[in-house]
């Protein structure tokens, strides 16, 4: 047989393992819906960034709105063209500066035509120089947006820096398209800067960039972002959506650039900032998940290790109670007031002792009544051994006087009573059993005249197969007594009974079969013939399911007793027995 190896373990530890199991689970879910709530929060701040950002960009349209307006209305304003047309300078320069006064964005209006070059506004130093004629050259009057650039500015006596951003065009007669010459518009880059301010936090910077990645403007001074080896990602930011977020990681920081697009599209502006300080109140809460999540794990560790005690402590007497009636101790009792369980198991237990007590008491007292009653069967067979030589004495002086009926009576019963008291073999064979029924029947005859006639049909192969004694004996004689004395009344007069012993084989057994024409067995007393009622003789070997017992004892349940009778026809009774030629000891009935 296979035995499964495996280490058993105690209560208390399959009982802590469980509830660590539970609590295991719990914290993954824990763990699980923390992190699924983060990301819910970190898509909101970032949701919410975004918007800022998009906020910004909204104010930069604007004022670059205002710049494009300011532009268009140059070029729609047909006194200040036919100026430019007829070269009348001081129209044409006083119909820029209206324009210049009017907006509080722009820094100077600058332009290149068949008058030269002019300008209104903050006094560039390098003047013509900077204006980017060859830039503006092949375009048919759309806005060409330059980056910021640090320019000198004569103010009075003295020059001041300050970063310009601009935007150029063609100035066109609208109904001709006539090329008249080249106008740029500068504006102070503070203007941008004023719009992003609120968006700079500790550690971040706001950006903003071209199509081509050229810098416009940065809260950076030194443009080191918009200027470094960040180029593959200002690309990136340019070839995706007009909005967006992407990580990077600069000198081992990790950080968050947040875009949108501005100005038509044509620029970008870029907020970076470190993903500790986007994410700081996240962090925080996922620290207090944490030291949370561990103080619950100690907590229930410690509870559940307290209460796997107090479940376990009783169970441990009660095994050590059991341990002690195992020992032979059985005056041990449980005392258990727990709970309901513990306190069941522990009465089952004490009444399972006291039950055992009660058996051992019981088995002592059967093992006296026991032997007592071995000694009065050992005495009992004294009567039996002084009547049987009481008995050959008789048959002596019947034979001396001649009398042969009652010596041939006297030699039947002599030969019944030796089987009967012949206690050392409970085993005999069908031939032996029908020697014993012939010598019973001798004594019959006298008794019942020619009442009666038996015949015996047994296979010469079968006479020595070995059954227990007196087996056949009693149903013979049932037949005898109940056939004869109830034919009488049955019929009104003495008929000839006629007794059949015959055996049959089948497939795993023999059948010895005693068939009689008498009156046959109410059905009331053949539904109750097996019924086991203790009879007054405890030593009586008569009767019908005293043999079916015995059988039963010797051979097992397949093998015993089957009755058949109708009322006036007879009754038929199959024996059913082992096949067996050989008897290998006694056995107690």
């Amino acid at each position: 047989m296979i035995k499964t190896m495996y280490k058993k373990r105690s209560f208390r530890t399959q009982l802590i393992s469980a509830i660590l199991v539970f609590i295991s689970i719990f914290l993954v879910f824990y763990l699980v819906l923390f992190q699924l709530v983060k990301q819910i929060i970190i898509k909101q701040y970032s949701e919410a960034a975004m918007q800022s950002v998009n906020a910004v960009a909204d104010n930069i349209d604007y004022s670059l709105q205002e710049m494009e307006q300011l532009s268009n209305s140059i070029l729609l304003n047909r006194e200040l063209i036919n100026s430019l047309k007829n070269q009348q300078t001081e129209t044409y320069l006083t119909s820029l500066n209206s324009y210049y006064a009017s907006s509080v964005l722009v820094e100077g209006i600058y332009t290149y035509s068949s008058m030269g070059y002019q300008s209104v506004g903050a006094n560039i130093a390098d003047g013509l120089e900077s204006f980017p004629i060859d830039q503006l050259e092949n375009t048919s009057g759309e806005i060409i947006w330059f980056p910021a650039e640090e320019k000198d500015i004569s103010i009075l006596s003295s020059n001041i820096e300050k970063n310009y951003f601009s935007m150029g065009r063609k100035i066109l007669e609208i109904n001709s398209l006539e090329e008249l010459g080249y106008m740029r518009i500068e504006a102070d880059e503070q203007i941008l800067q004023e719009t992003y301010k609120n968006l700079i936090e500790d550690g971040g910077n706001i950006y903003i960039f071209d199509m081509q990645g050229n810098p416009l403007s940065s809260s950076d001074e030194n443009l080191k972002w918009a200027k470094s080896q960040e180029q593959a990602l200002i690309q990136e930011i340019l070839l995706n959506d007009s909005s967006g977020n992407v990580e990077y990681t600069d000198n081992g920081t990790a950080f968050v650039a947040i875009y949108s697009s501005c100005n038509n599209a044509h620029w970008r502006i870029v907020k970076t900032i470190p993903e500790n300080i986007l994410y700081a109140d996240i962090n925080n809460i996922q620290i207090f998940a944490a030291f949370a999540g561990i103080s619950f794990f100690i907590a229930m560790l410690t509870v559940s290790l307290l209460y796997a005690g107090k479940i376990t402590q009783p169970i441990t007497k009660m095994i050590a109670q059991m341990q002690e009636v195992e020992e032979g101790n059985l005056s041990v009792r449980v005392h258990n007031d727990v709970n309901y369980e513990l306190d069941s198991l522990g009465e089952s237990f004490n009444h399972m002792i006291q039950r055992i007590e009660e058996l051992m008491e019981h088995v002592v007292l059967t093992e006296r009544n026991k032997n007592e009653l071995e000694l009065e069967v050992l005495h009992a067979q004294i009567n039996p051994h002084f009547l049987y030589n009481t008995l050959n004495t008789i048959r002596w002086m019947a034979k001396i006087k001649g009398e042969d009926s009652i010596n041939n009576a006297l030699v039947a019963l002599v030969k019944l009573l030796r089987v009967s008291i012949s206690l050392g073999n409970s085993m005999i064979t069908i031939k032996e059993e029908i020697d014993y029924i012939e010598n019973y029947l001798v004594i019959q005859r006298l008794r019942f005249n020619q009442l009666f006639k038996i015949s015996y049909t047994i296979q010469k192969e079968y006479e020595d197969i070995y059954i227990p004694k007196l087996i056949l004996q009693p149903i013979v004689e049932n037949s005898l007594i109940y056939g004869i004395d109830e034919a009488e009344t049955f019929a009104g007069q003495a008929r000839l009974l006629t007794i059949r012993i015959y055996t049959q084989k089948t497939a795993d057994s023999l059948e010895i079969i005693v068939e009689d024409n008498g009156p046959g067995i109410k059905e009331d007393i053949l539904e109750n013939l097996f019924t086991d009622e203790k009879n007054i003789n405890k030593f009586s070997t008569v009767g019908l399911n005293n043999v079916n017992q015995r059988l039963q004892m010797y051979f097992g349940y397949s093998y015993g007793l089957n009755v058949f009778s109708r009322i006036g026809e007879g009754t038929k009774i199959i024996i059913r027995v082992p096949i067996q030629n050989h008897y290998e000891g006694d056995k107690d009935v």
